[in-house]
């Protein structure tokens, strides 16, 4: 029986419902499953009508039909007999707060616990990617989800827990499963390093605390029962290898382990990569062809080669590599044959995670196999996106009346501590952060920091996260960094002398973002909750507190009552400057815009020399400075008296005087901060304020308008070998616009793109449609959307660059298509790439995105036969920094000058990305409409940018005519009927 002998009296219960609002939607489906000490002993399935015909999405997720429900008993007429079948039964069920917000008036009576499934899974093996029920049941084999129907579901969950108990039990995870235990279970008491829970004779509080704690209580007992299971069934013992530290991915090491030649000194000259030798793994019947799966290319080969050359001979170089050229291979194959050969690393900085994860989950592991392991590669990222296995241990202590919502947390980031092999901050779930708010202030406290790291003092000093990654890189030849960390590399990380940045278009932006000065209410929050701590975190306070107290001398205790109000007065300026900062910036949110979708930004001004004339500008100067005064003096406080209060706290204390340096260190730099936004301003600098009224938010910042001097001079003239790519680095012009804003001028190569674009695409650009910010646009787009959708049986990428007429239109659109069966799905935060797969699978969708649909996104096949695009991106001219950079390039004042200088080249190189959606395969064909191309004025430039495709310019009344030919041509006519 195993495992499932756990479930003692135990009801897996799943619904099918019409959706997900419990106040508008309605239960069609209840499935239920009894186990009783391991056994089923009843099941229930039953259907109930619905008040509505069901949206497409629903029938397609259950495979119901209207027809199925038609004459069956509405629910509401049943709830009585659901409800005694539950009572006395603990309810399982697959992210509960979806059953519970249903069945309210079903489990609230009889008081039925209740234990998530999903929940329990994260605790179990937080370092699944995913665990939703689909995932799940891929990770324990068993097999394919079917449609949901609840029974079905019900088994699944069932199974799937079976599964990750009985490894639980196999694998010997008492330890595990008992720390758990003394996190989530008020009567544990336990020394976080013994191998398992005490729990002492409970106090009426702590029964108390479980009793109430309706949350708490199954997921208690079941860990109870599991941890019983573990102890009682014998492991074999096995060896653990000490000393060293966490062991990178064997997949990723060199073969047979091998380590990387020694650095050479810095004036070496490196060994070169011959031609012949790139050839050999890309070229035709090379390692990669023989692999199979592969087509060497000779664009992509022309580039490897110039790749190979620039880092050989040092110098720089830029390539715009068309559509399909295989550019990730192309720069990889070279940089692993450089570095391999002269132990010198190359780093690779793509700017999305979406290719990072491409880079790291296939074209690596391709290449690696390809070259029998003849080089090794690592993820490195920035310190702080690791986490910390000393200050996690101290942030997840629990506190006597901690309730499950601040237990929860705390038992996750222990378990994710335990399990997870890298640390990655970023890995944490999204659904266990959306669950449990308090994850927002835990992950803080649990980060490593340069300040606050005790280095080799630290007993976890060899299981450290970061301290492995770094030992990692230094292993590796090839490193795969981000272009945030690539412009701001750590003196502490490996020499990194090689670069090659993918996604170039995107480091003017990177740049900015690095070079950004801002303060803001978040930093005082953030400071807040390091002193202070949050959701029952004891902060810095409390232990400092204890310290000083111990001294025993009276002004050590008294130092802490002036530490409490300092830090009391630098919140009220802090508060004070926010008032001031939403008082200078009211003028700014009742100014119209040029676009009604400028409302989408939060108001902002930019602080010009005329603003800081007037007289609202003087109080928020004045509250800089006072901010700044009060920074100090808390500064001051711990950084020199409370020191001196505690002579030997670094010997005695080591984490709590590196809390105390992580903590003057926060102060410091927001000190000198205010400082510098409230001295003389720098020409060189655009200077903004920003406030949100109603969400209590406010800002003040500066950026650099102009950063090519810190890119050329301070980044690429510090590297002996730069290489950077994008498919789009210009708009067509000789002297690529990226370049000109990077300040760089290295040689460029143009690989050309191996698609036939003029033959595989049509583009047209609609001249008589209604502006998409005027209220027309919302049915005109709804209308054509559904119209290409029809036509083709859905395969239609829309691309907005406005996220509130995105959702308008695709109201509109679900309205029109659902009664035709076609799918209207829309982008939602977390799930890009799962409906990018989704629709590369089922071509009767449509797909509907914003920013990040607009580049990073791969659907090949017939995922995609149309791409509407609702109007060229052009960013607000009313934003401070944009019109600060168009400032100087429209000289004699003709702001038309400065347009076409920035905002328009940016647009274009979005429009860009934006149609190269459609061709991803020498088979596609499809056709993109641009909505809204803009003014004729600039026309010529837009066609420019899309030179190679096949682009027309017509009213809609010819374009549909054409439309219609084209699809028919290139057999995406479903439906000859319409357009």
């Amino acid at each position: 029986m195993g495992s499932s002998e756990l479930f003692t009296r135990h009801v897996f219960l799943d619904l099918e419902t019409t959706g997900l609002d419990p106040r508008v939607d309605e239960v069609i489906e209840v499935g239920c499953l009894f186990f009783e000490n391991g056994r089923e002993v009843d099941r229930f399935s039953r259907l109930y009508a619905s008040s509505r015909p069901l949206n497409l999405t629903i029938k397609r997720l259950t495979g119901l039909g209207d027809a199925q429900l038609a004459g069956q008993p509405r629910f509401d007429t049943e709830r009585a007999e659901l409800r005694e079948r539950l009572r006395g039964w603990t309810v399982v069920a697959h992210n509960a707060p979806f059953e519970k917000g249903f069945l309210p008036d079903v489990l609230g009576p009889i008081r039925a616990p209740v234990l998530d499934s999903c929940e329990l899974m994260h605790y179990l093996h937080p370092e699944l990617p995913s665990h939703s029920l689909e995932s799940l049941m891929r990770w324990a084999k068993l097999g394919q989800q079917q449609p949901h129907r609840a029974l079905h579901d019900c088994a699944a969950v069932h199974a799937v827990l079976v599964h990750a108990l009985d490894g639980c039990v196999r694998d010997g995870r008492a330890e595990d499963v008992a720390d758990l235990l003394s996190t989530m279970d008020p009567r544990a008491r336990t020394s976080l390093l013994g191998p398992t829970p005490l729990l002492d004779p409970a106090s009426a509080e702590d029964e108390r605390d479980l009793a109430t704690d309706a949350e708490a209580r199954p997921l208690v007992e079941l860990l109870s029962r599991l941890w019983e299971a573990c102890r009682a069934t014998p492991v074999p013992l096995g060896l653990e290898t000490t000393g060293g530290f966490l062991r990178a991915r064997p997949e990723r090491r060199r073969a047979n382990g091998a380590r990387p030649p020694p650095e050479p000194e810095a004036d070496a000259t490196p060994l070169p990569v011959r031609p012949e030798e790139v050839s050999a793994v890309l070229g035709p019947d090379g390692a990669l062809e023989r692999g199979g799966g592969f087509l060497s290319r000779p664009a992509q080969l022309e580039m490897a080669h110039a790749v190979a050359r620039t880092l050989s001979d040092g110098g720089q170089v830029a390539v715009e590599a068309g559509t399909g050229t295989g550019k990730s291979l192309a720069y990889l194959a070279p940089a692993a044959l450089f570095a391999a050969r002269n132990g010198l690393k190359v780093g690779v900085a793509p700017h999305t995670k979406t290719l990072q994860d491409q880079l790291l989950e296939k074209d690596l592991p391709r290449l690696h196999q390809a070259t029998g392991g003849a080089f090794g590669y690592a993820l490195l990222k920035g310190q702080t996106n690791y986490l910390c296995r000393r200050r996690a241990l101290e942030a997840t202590r629990v506190e006597p009346g901690m309730n499950h919502s601040a237990r929860a947390p705390r038992a996750y980031v222990r378990a994710y501590m335990r399990r997870s092999t890298d640390g990655d901050l970023d890995r944490l779930s999204h659904w266990f952060r959306e669950r449990f708010p308090a994850m927002h202030g835990l992950v803080p406290a649990v980060r490593s920091e340069a300040a606050t790291t005790l280095g080799e003092r630290c007993p976890h000093h060899h299981k450290c996260f970061y301290h492995s990654a770094v030992a990692h890189a230094r292993e590796a030849d090839v490193l795969v960094i981000n272009q945030s960390l690539a412009f701001a590399w750590p003196a502490r990380y490996p020499r990194l002398d090689h670069l090659v940045l993918d996604e170039a278009h995107e480091l003017e932006d990177v740049a900015t973002t690095a070079l950004t000065l801002e303060l803001s209410d978040l930093a005082f929050m953030r400071l807040t909750e390091r002193l202070h701590g949050r959701d029952g975190r004891r902060g810095l306070f409390a232990e400092l507190r204890r310290a000083l107290a111990a001294t025993r001398r009276e002004e050590s205790r008294s130092l802490m009552g002036e530490v409490d109000d300092a830090l009391r007065t630098l919140l009220q300026e802090a508060r004070a400057l926010g008032e001031q900062v939403t008082a200078l910036c009211e003028p700014a949110s009742a100014m119209p815009g040029e676009d009604a979708d400028d409302a989408a930004y939060a108001p902002e001004l930019r602080v010009t020399d005329a603003v800081r004339a007037l007289p609202a500008w003087e109080p928020v100067r004045e509250g800089l400075d006072a901010v700044r005064g009060a920074l100090q003096r808390v500064h001051t406080l711990l950084a020199v008296r409370a020191l001196a209060a505690l002579p030997e706290l670094a010997v005695k204390q080591p984490s709590l005087e590196r809390e105390l340096a992580g903590a003057t260190t926060e102060l410091g730099e927001l000190g000198v901060l205010a400082g510098e936004l409230a001295g003389e301003p720098d020409v060189k600098r655009c200077y903004a304020a920003r406030a949100e009224p109603r969400k209590g938010r406010w800002s003040v910042g500066a950026q650099p308008v102009d950063v090519s001097e810190a890119v050329a001079k301070d980044f690429a003239a510090s590297k002996r070998a730069l290489v950077m790519t994008s498919a789009t680095l210009g708009t067509g012009d000789n002297v690529p616009f990226v370049l000109k804003r990077l300040g760089l001028r290295p040689p460029i190569l143009r690989a050309p793109s191996p698609f036939h674009l003029g033959r595989q695409a049509l583009v047209v650009l609609v001249t008589d449609a209604p502006r998409a910010h005027e209220e027309p646009f919302i049915d005109w787009a709804s209308g054509r959307i559904s119209g290409l959708a029809q036509v083709m049986g859905g395969r239609v990428l829309g691309l907005f660059a406005s996220t509130r007429r995105l959702e308008r239109v695709a109201r509109e659109v679900q309205a029109r298509l659902e009664p035709h069966g076609i799918e209207v799905l829309r982008q939602s935060r977390g799930h890009g790439r799962s409906l990018a797969a989704r629709q590369e699978r089922d071509t009767g969708t449509v797909l509907l995105g914003t920013k990040s649909f607009w580049q990073g996104v791969d659907i090949p096949g017939r995922g995609v036969g149309c791409v509407f695009i609702d109007k060229l991106p052009l960013e607000p001219a009313s934003r401070p920094l944009v019109a600060a950079r168009e400032e100087p390039l429209a000289r004699g004042g003709n702001e038309y000058l400065g347009f076409l200088q920035y905002r328009l080249p940016r647009a274009l190189l979005m429009l860009r990305q934006g149609v190269g959606r459609l061709i991803r395969s020498t088979t596609d064909r499809g056709i993109v409409v641009v909505a809204d191309p803009g003014h004729a004025s600039y026309r010529p430039l837009l066609l420019q940018a899309l030179d190679g495709y096949r682009v027309v310019a017509m009213p809609w009344a010819q374009a549909r005519l054409l439309l219609h030919s084209e699809l028919m041509q290139m057999g995406l006519a479903a439906d000859t009927a319409r357009v």
